[in-house]
């Protein structure tokens, strides 16, 4: 266990920067609800906090899997299954953070009394969405944990499908395979957090509690599969233990 707390603290400082800059682009919603012309900036932080997922994810699943400092990382007296859990955990657990300040700092300024904030609300009205009730929702310990483990069911996913694509002999990895395979791994990932929205058409309420349970199950077992995959390759294709 202290290798893989030494291994997870090692992970997050690889990509320390990353977390911040996606966190203080959630915090940049606030004082763009200060005014309307800030609002234009809305769409901008969005942007930024998307391509620093990605330079997280790539950091992480890539750069020091395969990448320039992968035999730096790969020296590090660790096994592939606590590398795999450090990857999965720390990407999750960056992700978490940002989604919960974006949350927090739009409720924020929904709730400052600003032209913005009316702005917003009353967009809300349009899309017949009741905050209030969404929030609410979304706080129950079974909605949020389904949440959660979402999110580690995505990490989780990309770094398998990393994996697999860089497990793949070396002249199918072409810049064309590539496209395919992301565009592939994309729609699967649509499908896969699409559990809620079947059990719906299947006649559940939104208001079910099962359904959470459910969901959150089916990402927890996809977690342990996308996990093993992972673990399984590596060991396989760059003997890794």
């Amino acid at each position: 266990m202290n290798r893989l707390d030494k291994c997870i603290k090692l992970n997050f400082g690889m990509v320390e920067n990353e977390i911040g800059i996606m966190c203080v682009m959630a915090m940049g919603i606030i004082l763009c609800g200060l005014g309307l012309t800030l609002l234009i900036l809305v769409p901008v932080l969005a942007v930024v906090q998307v391509v620093f997922v990605v330079k997280m994810y790539k950091k992480l699943y890539y750069t020091s899997l395969y990448g320039e400092t992968a035999v730096l990382y790969q020296s590090i007296p660790v096994s592939v299954e606590e590398m795999a859990v450090s990857r999965i955990f720390t990407a999750g657990t960056a992700l978490l953070m940002a989604n919960v300040v974006t949350v927090l700092c739009l409720v924020i300024m929904m709730n400052m009394g600003t032209l913005a904030g009316s702005i917003f609300n009353l967009m809300l009205d349009i899309a017949d969405i009741d905050w209030g009730d969404f929030s609410l929702e979304s706080l129950l310990p079974l909605t949020f944990l389904a949440f959660v483990s979402s999110i580690y069911r995505q990490s989780a996913y990309i770094l398998a499908v990393v994996v697999i694509y860089n497990s793949l002999p070396e002249v199918r990895r072409k810049e064309g395979a590539k496209l395919i395979t992301f565009l592939i791994a994309g729609v699967i990932h649509v499908a896969l957090g699409s559990m809620d929205n079947l059990l719906e058409l299947l006649g559940a309420e939104q208001a079910d509690l099962w359904v959470p349970a459910v969901c959150m199950i089916f990402d927890v077992v996809l977690t342990v599969v996308f996990y093993r995959i992972t673990v399984k390759l590596l060991k396989e294709k760059y003997a890794l233990n």
